[in-house]
């Protein structure tokens, strides 16, 4: 890189920073209405569940502002729904990507790609989500996830920063969810439950918007 190239360079980026700061970081955010997370349906289409409540040290770490995690059922299946909100991400208090944790407790990631389900949602066909295999021994878990906020499915954690800042400074808002769904399997197990847990997501989608506000 030329020193000429490198001067506009670290001009653009002292000039973004100064948007940051002062448009970001120094005004208060928009209100916007929504729904408790609380109020997402604990029956669906015959499956039943009960929620989960974090320890005090797991919610701090985490820096949610309000939580939902909750165990699905049906018959043998289970499916793990997390949503983590966050009313501002001002102040650092961000999503915890979950290929980041799930190695802290043993699993580590043996697949992972970018995949689309469709959805059945006004105005939206499909979502883009990270699907991830995680492996500790024959265990395994499978995890789907995103970033959902301000109107947005995201994969990209990147993409979702980049977002974050444009929304700030011409929205006013910085908040936002991590959507995470998961299912156990094994190694024998994992194409089959991979399916049921799709599936699942494609139909309970329609639940996560009404809490994430556009």
């Amino acid at each position: 890189m030329t020193s000429r190239r490198a001067l506009l360079v670290s001009t653009a980026i002292l000039l973004v920073a100064s948007v940051y700061v002062n448009f970001f970081l120094n005004r208060g955010e928009a209100k916007v209405p929504r729904e408790p997370l609380s109020s997402i349906p604990k029956s669906f289409q015959g499956w039943e569940s009960a929620d989960q409540a974090f320890p005090t040290k797991v919610l701090e770490n985490l820096g949610v502002d309000e939580y939902l995690m909750r165990r699905f059922t049906k018959g043998k299946d289970a499916v793990w729904l997390y949503v983590g909100y966050y009313k501002s991400q001002k102040e650092g208090a961000m999503p915890h990507s979950p290929r980041h944790c799930y190695p802290g407790s043993g699993f580590n990631p043996i697949r992972n790609d970018v995949v689309s389900i469709p959805v059945k949602y006004p105005g939206v066909r499909e979502i883009r989500h990270n699907r991830y295999v995680f492996a500790k021994g024959a265990e395994r878990e499978i995890v789907i996830y995103w970033y959902q906020s301000r109107g947005r499915v995201i994969a990209d954690e990147y993409v979702e920063k980049v977002y974050l800042i444009r929304d700030a400074i011409l929205r006013n808002r910085s908040d936002g969810a991590l959507v995470r769904f998961s299912m156990a399997a094994t190694a024998e197990t994992e194409e089959s439950a991979t399916k049921r847990l799709l599936a699942f997501v494609s139909d309970f989608y329609p639940n996560i918007p009404r809490v994430i506000p556009d």
